[in-house]
């Protein structure tokens, strides 16, 4: 041992070698400090292991695997003594030579070997995070001894600060983590566990029993792909029409949807790829188009939207699409996070420009890929594809195991058709006389009798699609009073009174009363309009209206 004198203050250096009952303990420290008389100061900590047998503790933690900001909690803590000698616990040993347990809440996995502090100790409140924080009710200090080989669990209930952000974070428990115990290894005092921080789902998902990980082909636009029947096709009620669409093809962009389990991203599930090819064709074309999420980023008071690129990114020789990152991307000086709301509209994985494609049938395909580009196989103990059967009353998605294809995707059928439709109203006739001057009249002989067959007076008209994919709707209007209609799908072989060919052409001879009424009895001015409504949809429940077509014509009846 030395001593030496530095400004008045005396500096101890010095080798303390403690032989135990079965092992030694070697140690060096120093102190810039002035000791008692007769007394020396020693650290609390040997820093030089030379041989030791005593007491090993490791720490193993679960609970559940998500939560919502403001939630409480339930933890089950495991506390092993893997050493040769009893770990002393505060139950039964004095406080200065027994463990306790800190709980400690992180962001990441680089949980300090340290007594955690809870926020209100740093001036906040127990609804702050605070980084490597202690949890409220979240130090075990009634600790039991643990026998050498031996385990002990406690359970507590503890809080997620309600203004913790979205993403994923560590719950940890940290064994002795003021080092009261002299162990035998030092370095293994922690354990953690994974748990996804975020707002709650609503609506949420029933997923199938059994299925852990998953992810979920979910919609086009809003058309949910249970809604889409095997020739790709789909009903729906159209939202500005109010009619009935039934075998109603898409088309335009079309934005594709999934949903995945809320634990994804992670290293083996990080990437997904959209591909498409015509039914029949041997080869796949992936999706190239972009696709961004905002965040939220405050920075000197400013509040701004920027948007994080998803994809695609070339993996592996592919384009590529992340699965959205847990937490928003940082920037220096800002505090970033993910909207709490899809309200900026962030709800696309995938977008499909259908117009730059041939019209018929196409397989849509979503695969899975791990951090290297490789692709994910489902199965057990990877993922499950998931698909929608339905939604509950309060707003839960009902789902069923999907059966992926052989190459390991999931693939559906989409049939897309953006042609447009025909309009066209023949000229009045009556026999071999039809509206030829430009007043429009059409003359009839009044001597004849109206109910010769060359005395009435054919109206046809054209309501066409080049596949029959469309609807039409068509009045006569006598001055402001409906004098005839119909409507229905074009490929109707009748419509009110009108006889279809199956191809949208319809026709029908009226009696010169029928369209001139009982209050016109010689003569009236009439105009015949037709609109052909277009069935395809871009998944949100209302028709491609671009695709319409119209037709309006004019005539007056009289006498000659």
């Amino acid at each position: 041992m030395t001593l030496r004198k530095l400004h008045g203050v005396v500096v101890v250096s010095w080798f303390v070698f403690c032989i135990l009952a079965l092992g030694c303990w070697a140690q060096e420290a120093s102190f810039a400090q002035a000791p008692a008389p007769g007394r020396i100061l020693v650290g609390p900590r040997p820093s030089l292991l030379l041989l030791v047998r005593g007491p090993d503790l490791t720490a193993a933690i679960s609970g559940p695997s998500r939560a919502i900001p403001g939630q409480d909690i339930a933890l089950k803590i495991t506390i092993f003594n893997k050493g040769a000698l009893t770990a002393l616990g505060t139950a039964t040993g004095p406080s200065s030579k027994a463990y306790h347990v800190d709980i400690v809440f992180s962001s990441d996995d680089d949980i300090p070997m340290a007594a955690a502090i809870q926020p209100v100790y740093q001036g906040l409140t127990e609804e702050d995070f605070v980084e490597d924080m202690l949890m409220l009710g979240g130090r075990i200090s009634n600790t039991k001894s643990i026998a050498a080989g031996k385990q002990t669990t406690y359970s507590l209930t503890t809080h997620i600060p309600a203004k913790t952000e979205h993403g994923i974070y560590y719950i940890a428990a940290v064994a002795d983590p003021h080092l009261r115990v002299a162990e035998s290894r030092e370095h293994n005092n922690i354990g953690w566990y994974k748990i996804q921080i975020g707002a709650r789902q609503t609506p949420g998902t029933r997923v199938p029993q059994g299925v852990d990980y998953w992810v979920m082909p979910y919609a086009v636009g809003d058309t949910t792909i249970n809604n889409i029947k095997p020739n790709g096709l789909t009903d729906y009620t159209d939202s500005l029409s109010g009619l009935a669409m039934t075998n109603a093809p898409f088309g335009a962009r079309l934005g594709l949807r999934h949903g995945h389990d809320g634990r994804i991203p992670t290293p083996t599930i990080t990437y997904y790829r959209w591909t498409y090819r015509r039914k029949g064709a041997p080869r796949w074309a992936e999706f190239t188009a972009p696709v961004g999420v905002h965040y939220v980023k405050k920075k000197g008071g400013v509040v701004t939207f920027p948007v994080y690129t998803l994809g695609p990114h070339t993996v592996n020789g592919m384009n590529l699409y992340e699965f959205r990152p847990h937490n928003a991307p940082s920037v220096p000086g800002a505090i970033t996070e993910w909207p709490t709301t899809d309200w900026f509209g962030d709800i696309y994985s995938g977008f499909l420009n259908s117009t730059a494609l041939a019209d018929g049938k196409y397989d849509i395909r979503l695969e899975v890929f791990n951090s290297s580009g490789t692709k994910v196989l489902p199965s057990g103990s990877t993922f499950r594809f998931i698909v929608p059967t339905g939604v509950t009353p309060g707003g839960t998605i009902l789902t069923t195991t999907g059966v992926p294809t052989a190459a390991g995707g999931f693939a559906f059928t989409v049939h897309i058709d953006n042609r447009g439709c025909g309009a066209d109203i023949d000229a009045p006739a009556i026999g071999s006389t039809t509206v030829a001057d430009e007043c429009g009249f059409l003359l009839y002989d009044p001597a004849q009798p109206e109910a010769d067959e060359a005395a009435k007076v054919r109206i046809g008209f054209h309501a066409t699609h080049p596949d029959n994919r469309a609807r039409f709707q068509f009045r006569i209007v006598r001055g402001i009073m409906n004098a005839s209609s119909a409507g229905g799908e074009v490929s109707a072989a009748s419509a009110g009174v009108y006889t279809g060919d199956g191809h949208g052409n319809f026709s029908h001879k009226f009696r010169r009363s029928e369209l001139l009424g009982p209050k016109c009895p010689e003569k009236a001015a009439f105009s015949c309009n037709l609109h052909v409504y277009a069935k395809a949809t871009n998944g949100w429940r209302h028709r491609l209206n671009g695709l319409d077509a119209h037709f309006v014509r004019a005539f007056a009846l009289a006498p000659q």
